[in-house]
């Protein structure tokens, strides 16, 4: 009612152009001047019969409309002088008004509709019975002679309607669940509003489909803070806060025994999807923390009070860097393993890393996250980056059982930047918006896409919104559920770290380059430096398989089986000749002869370039 002079002046406004639409069209009619291109035709074919025919044709509808106009104009006359000698004067303004209403809906074009609203509002509609069923006939999901069922009645759930369906016997839920897009179609609706699911345990069966439908994009409003960004603590050994649902409901992720993968397209909360986990170990401090950037901005300097080795870009000494740690921490996994062999059933029944283990310090089973972004930086390196793949490739097949945990994060998931060999032993993924459905395969893995998941979709106003994989430790496919991320802003990042510093302080547990060793490592020093331990100023040139067995008397956690050929290739990335030939005495046998070794002082210049590297950052 509010708006009816509007309309009213609209109406007014337009009048004068459907008085001369009403004129116009009144004389084409009369004139018969629709018929005129067929005369015309018949006269450039020069069809005189035709045309004569034609002429006679109109002629004859001409009379018969003028005579109907005539007889319309005098009507009209005699009801003009009626009221204007016989009726009240009000009902002389509601004949005009409603004259200049229907001359203005005649003046009406249609891109400027007459009504409009005050405020564009979400079309909020009931889900219904005939409504779920015409969206079901229209996906192909059932037939008007063998339709879809109600094991029970459509309800409201939050924010949105729920209904339980069973398709007809024979259809597949995990078919409906494909047709997204269609049952979205049928409903007349985005198809993020849109989302089936299966039925499961003895409530579903395989034709049982939960749908539910929302009232608006539910990612259409910011994501909720991280819960943990002002208060508490992690386990890492149980699930922790890492966004919701389409619904609202929290999802948690359980990172302790797998492997982590995240991509998406630049500026789609990539890094701070990423960044969830490495601050969720920060509050444990049992787990120790290697941070690495490729791409070196500020996203993760805040890590550096706590990280026991961080690295920021690709320079060559922080790549280096880089591959000494995995070279350790692969190293360290063998140890593990080994300690955990020599545990009893009691204490480690699984032959897993418990939270008991993990705080037993003497024990050094701690968990290790190694968080690396921007990881096709790192990944196609041109001398380092085939190194990296293998040695993160063999952490994440066997390490996450002693509690070795992998988080790669990178915004081109391709088989180029995360080879296949690697991807297929990540246990968890995550894909936020990307370009294609190969590249979302690639992130989630194979049969993803025919499973119905794509993150192409994904509009790009949904941010840090993506299809989670793994989180549960399920893995199939199936079961991958999209997640809006919880916000963690760079402003409150340090008020997180602060409360992982504390915490870690009083157990004890800031080590390595937090505690102010840039180069230190619990778990084995430097190759090169152990290198030069073991063979001293006297010794300038050593056979290689000397070194690698002194090496393993040195350090045999770290260096136990190594062959001169593991020492050639750890000594590659450093640019040192590995090939020269030493003449020496071989102490077994007393014989002298030449092999292939080192020179010490290639090492000692080695060290001087890495020192002066570390000085400068």
């Amino acid at each position: 009612m509010t708006r009816t002079p509007l309309y009213a002046g609209r109406l007014a406004v337009r009048s004068p152009r459907g008085a001369v639409r009403m004129i116009g069209g009144t004389a084409r009619w009369v004139t018969d001047a629709e018929g005129l291109p067929v005369r015309l035709a018949a006269v450039r074919r020069e069809d005189a019969h035709e045309y004569l025919r034609l002429s006679r044709q109109r002629d004859g509808r001409v009379r018969l409309r003028t005579l109907l106009l005539l007889a319309t104009l005098t009507v009209g006359a005699v009801g003009v002088l009626f009221l204007l000698v016989a009726t009240p004067r009000w009902a002389w303004y509601t004949t005009l008004a409603g004259l200049i209403g229907v001359l203005g809906l005649i003046g009406t074009t249609p891109d400027k509709p007459l009504m409009d609203v005050a405020a564009v509002k979400p079309r909020v509609r009931k889900l219904t019975a005939d409504v779920l069923m015409r969206a079901f006939l229209a996906a192909g999901l059932c037939k008007p002679d063998n339709p879809i069922t109600f094991p029970m009645p459509i309800m409201r759930d939050g924010p949105g309607w729920r209904a339980v369906i069973d398709l007809p016997y024979g259809t597949k839920a995990d078919t409906a669940i494909k047709k997204r897009t269609d049952l979205a179609a049928g409903l007349d609706l985005d198809e993020v509003q849109v989302w089936p699911e299966r039925v499961r345990g003895t409530a579903g069966s395989a034709r049982r489909l939960a749908l539910w439908v929302a009232d608006e994009d539910p990612y259409a409003k910011p994501s909720g803070l991280w819960p943990l960004l002002a208060k508490g603590g992690v386990d890492i050994f149980e699930a922790f806060p890492f966004g919701e649902d389409q619904r609202g409901r929290p999802v948690g992720l359980l990172l302790m025994f797998t492997s982590l993968l995240v991509g998406a397209i630049p500026r789609m909360g990539k890094t701070f999807a990423a960044r969830l986990p490495a601050l969720a170990c920060a509050l444990d401090p049992l787990v120790e923390l290697h941070i690495y950037d490729g791409k070196g901005g500020q996203d993760w300097r805040a890590f550096e009070p706590i990280a026991h080795r961080v690295g920021f870009g690709i320079r060559d000494d922080v790549v280096l860097d880089l591959v000494e740690d995995l070279r350790a921490l692969v190293a360290d996994m063998n140890r593990r393993y080994d300690t955990i062999a020599t545990l009893p059933a009691d204490l480690c029944a699984e032959s897993k890393v418990t939270r008991d283990i993990a705080a037993r310090r003497a024990l050094k089973l701690w968990p290790v996250l190694v968080s690396i972004d921007e990881f096709q930086r790192y990944s196609g390196h041109s001398q380092h980056g085939d190194e990296i793949v293998t040695l993160l490739t063999e952490l994440c097949k066997v390490g996450p059982s002693v509690g070795i945990m992998i988080s790669l994060a990178t915004q081109k998931p391709d088989g180029k930047a995360v080879p296949t060999d690697l991807r297929d032993n990540i246990g968890t993924r995550f894909a936020l918006k990307t370009m294609t459905w190969q590249s979302s395969e690639a992130v989630l893995g194979a049969g993803s896409y025919t499973a119905g998941h794509d993150s192409s979709r994904f509009q790009r106003a949904h941010k840090g919104v993506g299809i989670l994989l793994g989180a549960d430790d399920s893995g199939s496919v199936e079961d991958a559920v999209t997640v809006r991320t919880n916000r963690t802003p760079l402003a409150d990042i340090d008020t997180v770290i602060r409360r992982a510093h504390a915490l870690r302080t009083d157990a004890g547990a800031i080590t390595g380059q937090a505690a102010g060793d840039p180069g230190a490592d619990s778990r084995a020093g430097s190759l090169l430096d152990d290198i030069l331990t073991v063979v001293p100023a006297s010794e300038p040139k050593v056979w290689s398989e000397t070194v690698a067995a002194r090496l393993a008397e040195l350090r045999p956690e770290v260096y136990g089986g190594w062959k001169p050929e593991q020492v050639a290739a750890a000594l590659k990335p450093y640019g040192i000749p590995v090939g020269r030939q030493v003449w020496s005495t071989d102490p077994a046998t007393g014989d002298k002869a030449n092999r292939k070794g080192i020179h010490r002082d290639d090492i000692t210049a080695a060290v001087t370039r890495r020192n002066q590297h570390r000085r400068a950052a």
